[in-house]
């Protein structure tokens, strides 16, 4: 595994900030709203949609990091499964940001495939 600095940089900030950003909010947060967020992250509807592109592009950008290929053709599926399930659910909602938000994902994979 050949790493380099500046993908070690790039990973770092797009997902060490995030990670801290949101712990920090979360000790913040009280007992109630700790067990509401829990509840949300446990349901279907999140984990299919927005767990899939966080942990698919979390897959694809850690293989970019340490160059296996093999994590970014794991992570390239949930993304695009991800998209699917965006898709159907924002499409009652406004036609178009159901089509945008897939094409916005699109470039996301293009950007970490290559």
């Amino acid at each position: 595994m050949n790493i380099d600095i500046d993908s070690l940089i790039h990973f770092l900030l797009m997902w060490g900030t995030p990670a801290i950003m949101m712990l920090i909010a979360y000790l913040k947060m009280s007992k109630e709203d700790r067990d509401d967020v829990k509840k949300d992250f446990k349901t279907a509807n999140f984990i299919l949609t927005i767990g899939f592109l966080v942990i698919g592009y979390f897959l694809a950008s850690l293989g970019n990091l340490l160059a296996l290929n093999i994590m970014k053709l794991l992570g390239i599926p949930l993304m695009i499964i991800a998209a699917i399930m965006i898709t159907f659910n924002m499409w009652n909602k406004s036609k178009v940001k159901s089509i945008l938000i897939p094409i916005l994902i699109l470039v996301a994979i293009f950007v970490v495939a290559t």
